[in-house]
């Protein structure tokens, strides 16, 4: 069973780490804002996985329960809610701010709670310091393991003229700096940066030379689906252009049936094992639609503290971070998930998936296109926060 509550709502009755009541997960999502295109996701995969645990007999006998609030991306808010999860309604662990500023706040309230928090979309360096010991990523390492796994990619496919337009903030800084230092020192980056909001990106892509092989849309992800079709528009054609973590079906209908041309997105998600198809299916009877990445993700979240729970045999959340951060687990990606000391996930592998439009796998019944896998990266070293400062 799993409800979704506005921030300040209680549960009445055990729940929790004591008492034989549901289990509690705090789910802070962004449902709205910015990065809405994330949270209901994360949010149904999340109940989901809640319901299957719950229909096999639960966790040690006990219930999950899902405890959803709708952070719009605020940092204040994903604060708030956490903080009034843990200190009201006893949560044991807390799942999902899509952005690094609400990351931030919420890890700084897992640290000082000393209550587990899970990330599923906050690249940013600082996020994970090495200091850390209650904050875990998941489905997107740092930032610049990100660049690492591209640099395979470049390396790897022989690409000498790349194209690149930064974001100018965060991600973007931090993308750059991985690329001067794991990208090929011989390659021909012809580079731009523009700001976050932008959507016009003509006028600089008409500076670019028309023979880029690859384009790394991945620098600058809130510019994506601009970037992909004016590029075209002005005539460059590149082998390959990377987009973001964004859901598959998010990018498919930003972009429309030309996404089949070059684009990739990419995530950790394998989709091409019996054990996604068979989740996916159930998902799609059950729930409807498709188990796209940002679904995925949140039901890798819960299965994580599930199964660290069942490790640990104990919901105290400290005994559940020691759990997950010494353990080895076989979920829905394309490697088992481990973790540093400090919660970077090491030997993570990143699957990069093309666009069949116009096929759609069963377990995929109402979508236009199937996924192809473009590119499997060789598992990626955990990030070591300030190694590229070095």
């Amino acid at each position: 069973m799993s409800t979704t509550l506005a921030a300040g709502c209680l549960f009445n009755g055990g729940s929790g780490s004591g008492g034989d009541g549901p289990i509690v997960i705090s789910s802070l999502q962004p449902l709205s804002g910015p990065f809405a295109v994330y949270g209901p996701r994360h949010r149904d995969g999340a109940e989901f996985a809640a319901k299957q645990i719950n229909a096999d007999g639960g966790v040690n006998g006990r219930e999950i329960r899902v405890q959803t609030v709708d952070t719009a991306s605020s940092g204040k808010t994903a604060e708030t809610a956490f903080t009034e999860a843990i200190e009201k309604d006893n949560a044991v662990a807390g799942i999902g701010p899509g952005a690094s500023e609400a990351a931030i706040r919420a890890r700084r309230i897992a640290e000082k709670k000393q209550v587990p928090l899970y990330l599923h979309a906050a690249g940013a360096v600082k996020v994970v310091p090495e200091d850390a010991q209650f904050t875990f990523r998941t489905a997107l390492p740092a930032t610049p393991t990100v660049g690492r796994a591209q640099a395979q990619i470049v390396k790897d496919r022989g690409y000498t003229n790349v194209g690149v337009i930064f974001e100018d903030g965060v991600w973007g800084d931090e993308y750059e700096a991985a690329m001067k230092a794991y990208f090929p020192d011989d390659i021909n980056v012809t580079r731009d940066t523009a700001p976050i909001p932008q959507t016009d990106f003509v006028p600089q892509l008409r500076q670019f030379p028309d023979d880029i092989e690859v384009f790394l849309g991945t620098a600058h992800p809130a510019g994506v689906s601009s970037l992909y079709p004016q590029m075209y528009e002005i005539g460059l054609e590149p082998d390959l252009f990377l987009g973001a973590i964004t859901p598959m079906e998010a990018d498919y209908n930003a972009i429309g049936d030309k996404i089949d041309r070059s684009f990739a997105s990419f995530n950790s998600t394998d989709m091409y094992t019996d054990d996604y198809a068979e989740v996916a299916s159930s998902f799609n009877e059950d729930v409807g639609g498709l188990f796209d990445h940002a679904q995925v993700n949140g039901y890798t979240a819960v299965q994580l503290v599930a199964k660290s729970i069942e490790q640990a045999d104990s919901t105290d959340p400290k005994d559940i971070a020691e759990a997950t951060r010494t353990g080895s687990f076989d979920l829905l990606y394309g490697a088992d998930i481990e973790y540093t000391d400090w919660g970077e996930p090491k030997g993570s592998v990143q699957v990069y998936n093309s666009f069949d439009v116009g096929s759609s796998p069963d377990y995929w019944s109402d979508g236009a296109f199937a996924p192809e896998e473009e590119f499997r990266t060789d598992p990626l070293p955990a990030f070591e926060p300030g190694s590229l400062d070095r």
